[in-house]
This record gives C-alpha cells, structure tokens and sequence, in this order.
C-alpha cells in the first residue's frame, strides 16, 4: 500500500529580484511515506515507519530528478533546471543563501539529526551537573562533545554558503 501527498514546490522568498525570474512552472513534490500504517501495529516492523522520502519531478513530463530522505531539506542553487527528459526549464525549489529566510538558514546548517545527537549529549551534560555527586569535569566534556558535531558540520557548510552568495551576487549584479 502507498501512501503520497502531492503539492506544488513553492517559493521561499519574494524579493523583487527572486520575482523578476520567476516565469517557471514550480517542480512537483510527492511524498512517500509507504510503511505508515505500520506504526499501528505492535512489532519489530515499526521502525520502517521512519523509511519515507521525498520525490521531485519536472512539471512537464513528470520525469523525477531528485528523491530526498529528509522532510522539509534546505538546498541551495540557482532554482532553475532543465529537464534530462522533455528539455523544459522549471523551477527546481533551490534557493540562494540570501534569498533563505533565517529559520531556512539555520535549518541549513543545523539538520535534524545532528540536532538530535548534539542535543542529547547536551542534556547529558546538564543531567550529569545536576547529580548529587557533581563532577563538573563530565559536565564539560559533554558540553565539548555535543559541540564537536556542530563545529565540524558548519565547517563543511560554509563552502557552500560562499559559493551560492558569489553565485547570487553576480547574478545580480549582471542584470
């Protein structure tokens, strides 16, 4: 049994310059969420719960060019491609950094996951402080730890971030 919702890519900003480029049809988003029913039985098996994706495919002629496994992930680009299939241009729902509001911003750089585990071995640190045997040292360590992941994944973000602000300033800056 299949379970998808289907909507319409849409845009994350309206800034004039955004608005200007903004003659293309919006790329399709279907989301597969196949072992849903699942989480209604109790088994082993409810853990497939969590296997769901997200496809994207051209306006056109449907033809999928991206299937992501995370709900809601930010990308940057231009937000135009064309068709491997038909050759039609589309909005592909890519967006650059400035266009990005901050909450987008920060979702960029903070994903889910890495979330999860630094935020768990923040609370971690907190329980360990608040022990009747107090040792400050663990308290900090954990601290250090759930830092670790976030320092070292905004690392390989901001290349990203910097290419995608040259990329739009000198789009800008050409018309």
């Amino acid at each position: 049994m299949r379970f998808s919702w289907i909507s319409w890519a849409s845009p994350s900003n309206t800034s004039p310059r955004f608005l200007s480029d903004m003659s293309h049809r919006a790329a399709i988003r279907e989301e597969h969420d196949p072992f849903a029913v699942l989480g209604l039985f109790p088994s082993f098996l409810r853990v497939l719960v969590f296997l769901r994706w997200t496809s994207y495919a051209c306006p056109h002629c449907g033809q999928v060019f991206r299937r992501d496994f995370w709900p809601e992930k930010v990308r940057l680009g231009h937000g135009q491609r064309a068709c491997d299939e038909c050759g039609a241009v589309f909005d592909d729902g890519t967006r650059e950094w400035p266009q990005l509001s901050v909450f987008k911003k920060l979702r960029f750089f903070f994903p889910p996951l890495l979330i999860g585990i630094s935020g768990g071995l923040l609370l971690a640190a907190i329980l360990v402080s608040i022990l009747p045997q107090r040792d400050w040292r663990v308290a900090v360590v954990g601290l250090i730890l759930a830092l670790i992941p976030l320092f070292f994944w905004s690392l390989i973000r901001w290349p990203w971030v910097f290419r995608s602000i040259r990329r739009y300033n000198a789009t800008s800056t050409s018309k």
